[in-house]
């Protein structure tokens, strides 16, 4: 029996389970993929264990009878760095599966063994999913960006989904020394969860209709022809709420569309010290707003004027910044920053109103 899936489906495929499937794993059957075929639906899935991502596709001819088999992910991707035509053939045998591919206008094909099905590890028993308002994945993704990168510290290497508030659910993120709270319309979730910073989740390709659940230690997540559930962290996420500052509005910064587009992109080139690569100071001081720095203090200062924003409070005013933690908060769309003094942090939010 010969399965034929169009080449442009299978490519799509592999790029999102490469974010899921370890091809250096310990446990050889971890770096396959696992088809599944019935009727017209051909699904592929790879699995980390504590993570799972299966993509659907339709086929044109029905399978003539269900067929499972295990393929080593590398065999695949290799198999679509030469393939031209529009499917890819892959005829599974007893112990074995054979790929077909077109090259040159000639189909070449390729036998590769495959491991035993039954090794393959019990999936997580699918959550019920609900729609999600539009551009949830987008924030999520904009959160995670603020999430710690650190393996050891896995509530702060997530982003928490809170459902507390009856005003508005928040995705908050935090890595300890910045925090981001961004507000995601009302999530279907019984109760809030901490979801792990994966590649999968901040992969841009994600898009379509999205639906997302809570089961038992489980987040599951429905976009287009994905389907994919990970492993929740546990533990008590910190109280956000209770370390965000209260400053007034005595000393604000409003900046413009204009300047901080100028930001993201000046920002990584100016010059930097040696023992302090990431630092830039932020200066108000009359009418004007600088972005300035120095490669050592021997050096003129290179600055960046932000004609179009505007600051109030009283007297001139300067502070420290993580040029890249400022930056990222940029791209994320902050706009209205608050201040209080030199050493206290940044208070960020999209908009004054906000």
């Amino acid at each position: 029996m010969k399965l034929f899936i169009p080449r442009s489906e299978l490519k799509e495929a592999l790029a999102g389970l490469a974010k899921v499937v370890n091809q250096r794993a310990p446990v050889p059957i971890l770096s396959c993929v696992r088809l599944d075929a019935e009727g017209q639906a051909v699904r592929l899935t790879g699995t980390s264990i504590d993570q799972t991502a299966t993509y659907e596709i339709t086929v044109a001819e029905p399978v003539p009878a269900p067929v499972s088999v295990l393929i080593p992910l590398t065999e695949l991707q290799s198999v679509l760095k030469t393939a031209q035509g529009p499917d890819i053939e892959i005829e599974p045998g007893k112990d074995s599966v054979t790929i077909t591919a077109t090259v040159a206008g000639q189909g070449i094909g390729r036998r590769v063994e495959t491991p035993d099905l039954k090794d393959w590890p019990e999936m997580a028993v699918p959550a019920e999913t609900k729609p999600v308002e539009s551009g949830f994945l987008a924030i999520l993704r904009q959160a995670l960006t603020f999430a710690s990168p650190d393996d050891s510290r896995p509530l702060l290497k997530a982003a928490f989904l809170d459902v507390e508030a009856k005003s508005g659910h928040r995705i908050v993120a935090t890595d300890s020394r910045r925090m981001t709270v961004l507000p995601c319309g009302i999530l279907p979730l019984a109760e809030s969860v901490i979801v792990p910073s994966t590649k999968f989740l901040s992969w841009t390709k994600l898009e379509g209709e999205t639906q997302i659940g809570a089961g038992k230690e489980t987040f599951m997540l429905r976009c287009g022809p994905w389907t994919y559930s990970a492993r929740t962290v546990e533990g008590v996420y910190p109280r956000w709420s209770q370390v965000v500052p209260a400053y007034g509005g005595d000393r604000t910064l409003e900046l413009s569309e204009a300047d901080a587009a100028m930001l993201i992109k000046a920002l990584p080139g100016l010059p930097m010290y040696d023992n302090s690569q990431e630092a830039v100071v932020l200066r108000m001081e009359g009418n004007a707003v600088r972005v300035f720095s120095r490669q050592d203090s021997k050096s003129p200062e290179s600055a960046i004027r932000l004609e179009s924003s505007q600051h109030e409070g009283k007297g001139a005013f300067s502070i420290g910044l993580n040029r890249e933690f400022f930056r990222e908060a940029l791209q994320a769309g902050f706009r209205h920053w608050e201040f209080q003094d030199a050493v206290s942090p940044l208070l960020g939010r999209l908009s004054k109103d906000d």
